[in-house]
């Protein structure tokens, strides 16, 4: 059966993509804006390869994973009334904002790795961007109203009882992505008038998504500390999109803080410190929490076959580090030790993806019954 918890796959693989290209963005040598494969016209050396290669295969894969259950998606949402049932439930209809994040993550490849393999792109993205700011807006405006519709459901249940986890974070995910594409855009763009546009929107989502994460974040840690001896086994990774969301966010305003003075006549880059440090310290200490809390999951549940789609959350975890660590090395504190952490979790997220995804499409599965 379809769901659109399918689309995370698509995610991860753009994350494992984006890994390589940020941490060559800010730690090897360019000579444009962007680093492409122009800049390696002097020769490869053994990492670069590596990074190159894990780059280009989950980009590829990102975009085959995207187009593939896009249409899944479609046939899904037409059969019956299958996507009007799947709204209605305040236990489940959390996942559509799946394809929200997932189409978030596509706009950052495109501004990422993308670029990086076709460089006349990347030096065409500051003109269109000023296209792209439509789709832009039609994305944020979806998941407005996507929040709007899913959130009655949690607040006029008909006296059902629904129990929320933490994949009920999934549209502060949302959020966190959409603030991060805005970011991008504002950026790049060479039109004052679209990044004056961008980088509102941009702070709006930035705003609406921390205040969902507040609120949710609060009620879920209650929960965690009366109820956090039953969770069931396939939901304990989803504990660990804090931490994704947490780069997003962080990163989202790190960016957006150097521009909104020219368009705004905003300064808040002073925020840039605090979301980046302050939030990588925040992530270091829930995933080790979160590692010690759940080390049953790791030693005896992780390495089973079966599939559920909190494990892509591994990989989101991955990703998010990966990020803050290299932003973190290059702007505030350079040090060997995040450096190596950055390889380190490129070849883990590429190896944990891996995993999942034969896991996820069958070539893993568990054993039938004799």
């Amino acid at each position: 059966m379809f769901t659109p918890l399918r689309f995370q796959s698509a995610l991860a693989s753009g994350g494992v993509a984006l890994m390589p290209f940020v941490l060559m963005q800010f730690t090897f040598a360019h000579t444009d804006k962007l680093i492409s494969i122009n800049d390696f016209s002097n020769g490869w050396d053994v990492a670069s390869l590596f990074l190159v290669a894990v780059m280009l295969l989950s980009t590829l894969m990102h975009f085959f994973l995207i187009l593939k259950i896009s249409i899944e998606f479609i046939n899904w949402a037409h059969q019956g009334d299958a996507f009007k049932v799947f709204l209605s439930d305040a236990a489940v209809n959390i996942g559509i904002f799946s394809p929200i994040v997932a189409l978030g993550m596509t706009a950052n490849v495109l501004l990422g790795p993308v670029a990086f393999f076709w460089p006349d792109f990347s030096r065409a993205v500051p003109t269109l961007v000023g296209y792209g700011i439509y789709p832009y807006a039609l994305l944020f405006l979806a998941l407005g109203a996507l929040s709007l519709v899913v959130a009655k459901t949690w607040f006029f249940r008909d006296g059902k009882t629904v129990v929320f986890n933490f994949n009920w974070l999934l549209d502060v995910f949302a959020w966190g992505m959409v603030a991060l594409a805005g970011a991008g855009i504002t950026m790049a763009a060479t039109d004052l008038q679209v990044a004056k546009v961008a980088s509102i929107l941009t702070l709006i989502a930035i705003s609406m998504g921390l205040l969902i994460y507040g609120i949710k974040g609060i009620y879920l840690l209650v929960c965690q500390l009366n109820h956090g001896a039953h969770i069931a086994e396939p939901l304990k990774p989803a504990h660990f999109v804090v931490v994704p969301i947490n780069c997003l966010f962080a990163i989202a305003i790190y960016k957006i803080a150097g521009y909104t003075g020219q368009p705004l006549g905003v300064d808040i880059s002073s925020l840039a410190f605090v979301s980046v440090v302050i939030l990588f310290s925040i992530s270091i200490f829930w995933i080790l929490f979160c590692a010690v809390a759940f080390r049953d999951w790791f030693r005896y549940q992780f390495i089973k076959p079966e599939f559920y789609p909190s494990q892509w959350g591994l990989v989101c975890v991955l990703v998010g580090l990966e990020v803050l660590a290299v932003y973190s090395h290059s702007n505030y504190y350079a040090s060997a030790l995040l450096l190596g952490f950055s390889y380190l979790s490129i070849v883990l997220a590429t190896a944990i993806y891996t995993f999942v995804y034969l896991k996820f499409v069958g070539v893993i599965k568990p054993s039938a019954p004799r």
